[in-house]
């Protein structure tokens, strides 16, 4: 299974940085972060469970040199490694929610299965969690 895996990571880290290209030009500070505090959390869930969670069950893909395509577009896809590929996603989430103290903590806990991640966990609808 760990080729399906790696391509829905592949697929998961695409969505991620289309939807942060789109939101950081609304983010210039704090208060920025702070009004779209829900939609970096759902980003946050989708790394942990999307990308991070996977890289975990499959531990070859922890090698930081494993190259990685990720598809861009309908016909168009960027080769990284998989250091790359996680400082384009989850890095640029964390850089971005740096601006604001309470929206960072949350993402923090998402990232890293705690707390608010429960919240998040209970409130998603199955079938949006089922497509990650």
């Amino acid at each position: 299974m760990g080729a399906i895996d790696l391509n829905r990571v592949a697929i998961c880290m695409g969505k991620m940085i289309k939807m942060l290209y789109e939101l950081e030009p609304n983010i210039r500070c704090g208060d920025d972060v702070y009004e779209h505090k829900e939609d970096f959390c759902i980003l946050a869930y989708m790394c942990r469970v999307g990308i991070l969670d996977r890289i975990e069950n499959n531990s070859y893909m922890s090698n930081p040199w494993l190259p990685i395509r990720i598809p861009t577009g309908i016909f168009s896809t960027r080769k990284e490694s998989m250091a790359s590929a996680l400082n384009l996603t989850v890095g640029k989430l964390k850089e971005l929610v740096s601006k604001d103290v309470i929206t960072e903590k949350y993402i923090e806990d998402i990232l890293n299965r705690q707390g608010v991640y429960y919240d998040y966990e209970r409130m998603l609808p199955d079938n949006f969690k089922h497509n990650l």
